[in-house]
């Protein structure tokens, strides 16, 4: 949870200050009146700050706490409508709505975070209802803490003064909250302040009076009387040009028209918007914008619509006659008279059934729809559930969402559709409303919704009795795929909630469904599908569920180890898992089974995360064993897993690499102290080159320029001998396995034969 303050920065002020009374110089010399001088915990400083103190009631209908105000905009939501409530007039709106929940609890949820707001303008991020509800239980705030029938008119102003009495600044004030600060920050030891009250300071009444004051005494007067009378408002049309906008932004409005005669001549649904656009929608659907604002001449207040085509009737100068609660009433003079406008307020649209009525609906049953957006064949039918799912048909793939929301224009139905429907993806604005048909408007098109609940019982013409066979598996238990098998299969173009059940009892009264259905395993048996229509209707059918025994033939497969030389000596090789598999042409289930490869025997036996790569798989650690699931492809619930294990050997017995045995034989001479137990080959010297691959052995008497190569072999490091010509040196032609290996000796075989090689470097 975070906490945030806003303070007025006062704080310059102060450094200010301190640095002003060090000069010689001062700004003005005025010794403060007694009557304008501002002291901390007076009277006067705590009347003034719980005027300026930040007014909590307003939004009790929300969150039922004076001790705090919610920051707007705020979103509840109600059922399944939505609701945005982003100014003081939207509060107002939702008290008609909420007296219908009066005897209930927990009606509407917030969305969360939201922020709250202290008297003392102190802001806390809420997370959740839990943590509101919390600060809603230790509120306790006293009558007198906030007064909220008077507020000033800013902008004011105080002078600071030094011990002198000399001005040292003026510090100005435009709104409420950087007052109620000031006003705070004056009883701070740390920063004491000499201030004064500029005046004429002008207050302004609830009902809208002004008052102007000239003095301590005069201002604490004002405040007093203005506390006295804060429920004294009685006057019929008590209104300033504020509260007339206010009052036009608090909802629509029915708008009568009557010409001079007293004759009803139009009516008009009136929506005013705080941009100054007012939207002007007729009977039935036709919509039109024009703009609107509010002046005040010497008559009075007058409405200004203007812009108006279709509806010229609205257009005009219209002066504010009468008003209530409910109802305002205006004139304009025009060629043929007086007319009059009677604007009765309208927070439901004007509509036969409010928002949550529409919510309730719109979920009964189906809807066809009517629009020039698409063609006759494109008439659906809508399908709306819980959650704000929407369908086309009983079409998955048309799936989008929905919402009812109310707002200061109307009532809208919100619609997001795929495919050839997305044209119909607007804010609609409902214009006409009954039990059984909707009518809708965006800009200028028209939506036509018309219920059906007879198509609800039709989706039961869909089912019946169902058989499934599945192979048996272990504790002759078999995996039935429900919902693949019944549901999935059957092309029903209704729409349908569907549940299984284990007993008929529990699917007669809708309970204990089956979680897994695509996966449930069973015995020989049956369960009960429940097929729920919309409307709420039901039937049950059986499912019967039987079992055979599929697994003859796979006992054949076998698991195999593969053995590698870890020719880098690194514990890594790569792979071809196929080779650890007996051939399955041999097996009676040739070309009927799938094989996968798995890390882990979990992944195996559930048939996750198979290995993508098998001809060329390196280990992760050695040995490794490899997991190998084979199924028959007709049911694969009828499974064996096989054990595949990847073992690397060392690659050189001898102890030596390939690279370490050329760097040996290249540094020196060398020369064959030993053939198969004879020093008779001693005389001849080996001179390996390093950049190619000649060796010169030679003896005083004769040379032979041969090839030498190294390889490495699962065994270890092979050296190669060949164009080795010459009587008794012939002998070592071919392929030797170093198998002991030092730096100055090198033992090497073939076959039965053995050759060592020892060199000197002088």
């Amino acid at each position: 949870m975070k906490t945030k303050t806003k303070h007025f920065f006062i704080y310059a002020f102060f450094a200010l200050l301190a640095l002003t009374a060090c000069q010689d110089e001062t700004i003005d010399i005025n010794s403060p009146d007694e009557q304008e001088m501002i002291q901390p915990n007076t009277a006067l400083v705590t009347s003034m700050g719980n005027v300026t103190a930040n007014y909590g009631d307003y939004d009790n209908v929300l969150d039922e706490s004076s001790c705090f105000s919610l920051e707007l905009p705020v979103t509840i939501i109600v059922g399944d409508v939505t609701f945005v409530i982003e100014t003081i007039d939207d509060l107002e709106a939702l008290e008609d709505i909420f007296a219908q929940y009066e005897n209930e609890d927990d009606f509407f949820d917030f969305v969360f975070p939201l922020t709250i707001i202290f008297n003392d303008y102190t802001e806390v991020v809420i997370e959740n209802q839990e943590q509101l509800q919390n600060f809603i239980e230790d509120c306790e705030i006293e009558d007198d803490e906030v007064i909220e029938c008077v507020d000033f008119v800013y902008p004011i102003s105080f002078s600071v003064f030094n011990a002198d009495f000399n001005i040292v600044d003026t510090i100005t004030i435009t709104n409420d909250e950087a007052l109620y600060n000031f006003l705070e920050d004056l009883g701070d030891d740390d920063n004491a302040l000499i201030v004064s009250l500029n005046y004429p300071v002008t207050l302004v009444y609830a009902n809208g009076d002004t008052v102007e004051v000239n003095s301590n005494q005069e201002l604490s007067d004002a405040i007093e009387a203005a506390e006295a009378d804060c429920d004294d408002d009685d006057e019929d049309c008590d209104i300033n040009l504020e509260g007339l906008e206010n009052a036009l932004l608090e909802c629509g409005f029915e708008a009568e028209f009557y010409n001079d005669g007293g004759e009803l001549e139009d009516t008009l649904q009136l929506h005013f918007d705080e941009s100054g656009s007012v939207t002007v929608t007729g009977d039935p659907t036709v919509v039109e914008t024009g703009e609107w604002n509010v002046i005040e001449t010497d008559l009075g207040y007058k409405l200004v619509i203007e812009g108006l085509e279709t509806f010229g009737i609205a257009n005009g100068l219209w002066l504010l006659k009468d008003c209530d609660d409910d109802q305002l009433e205006f004139e304009k003079e025009t060629e043929n008279g007086i007319i009059t406008m009677k604007l009765n307020l309208d927070c439901e649209g004007n509509l036969d059934c409010n928002a949550q009525e529409i919510a309730l609906n719109l979920k009964e049953c189906a809807w066809w729809l009517s629009t020039d957006l698409l063609s006759p064949n494109y008439n659906g039918p809508l399908n709306f559930y819980e959650g704000g799912v929407i369908t086309i048909g009983n079409n998955e793939e048309l799936t989008g969402t929905w919402e009812v929301l109310v707002g200061n224009t109307g009532t809208f139905l919100i619609l997001d559709l795929p495919g050839d429907y997305e044209v119909l993806s607007f804010d609609w604005r409902i214009v006409e409303c009954d039990d059984d048909r909707l009518v809708l408007a965006a800009d200028d098109n028209e939506l036509v919704l018309e219920q059906d609940c007879e198509t609800y019982d039709q989706v039961f013409e869909c089912f019946g009795d169902f058989e499934l066979l599945e192979c048996s598996g272990p504790n002759y238990e078999a995996e039935f795929n429900l919902s693949a098998d019944t549901i999935g299969l059957i092309d029903c173009q209704y729409a349908f909630e569907p549940s299984f059940h284990e007993t008929l009892a529990d699917a007669e009264a809708g309970i204990n469904a089956i979680v897994e259905t695509e996966s449930y395993w069973s015995v020989a048996g049956e369960v009960y599908l429940r097929i729920q229509a919309e409307n709420g209707n039901f039937e049950v059918f059986t499912i019967y569920l039987n079992t055979e025994d599929c697994s003859e033939g796979l006992g054949c497969l076998e698991g195999l180890d593969i053995v590698k030389c870890d020719e880098n000596n690194d514990g890594f090789e790569t792979f071809n898992l196929y080779e650890g598999l007996n051939e399955l042409e041999n097996c009676e289930v040739n070309d009927t089974v799938n094989v996968t490869y798995h890390e882990t025997l979990a992944d195996a036996q559930n048939n996750t995360n198979p290995l993508p790569e098998v001809t060329a798989y390196t280990n992760i650690s050695n040995p490794q064993t490899i997991y190998v699931r084979v199924e028959l492809l007709s049911n694969p619930s009828v499974f064996e897993v096989l054990e595949i294990g990847l073992i690397l050997e060392d690659c050189n017995p001898s102890g030596c690499s390939e690279e370490e045995v050329d760097g040996f034989l290249v540094e020196c001479i060398w020369n064959a102290v030993n053939y198969n137990g004879s020093d008779n080959l001693l005389n001849w010297n080996f001179d390996f080159e390093p950049n190619s691959q000649n060796v010169v052995i030679y003896t005083n008497e004769s040379t032979i320029d041969a090839t030498w190569t190294t390889s490495q072999s699962e065994d270890g490091v092979i050296v190669t001998f060949s164009n080795v010509s010459g009587a008794n040196i012939q002998a070592i032609t071919g392929e030797w396995l170093v198998v002991e290996c030092e730096e100055d000796r090198l033992q090497l075989h073939r076959g039965d034969d053995i050759l060592v090689l020892e060199r000197t470097c002088e």
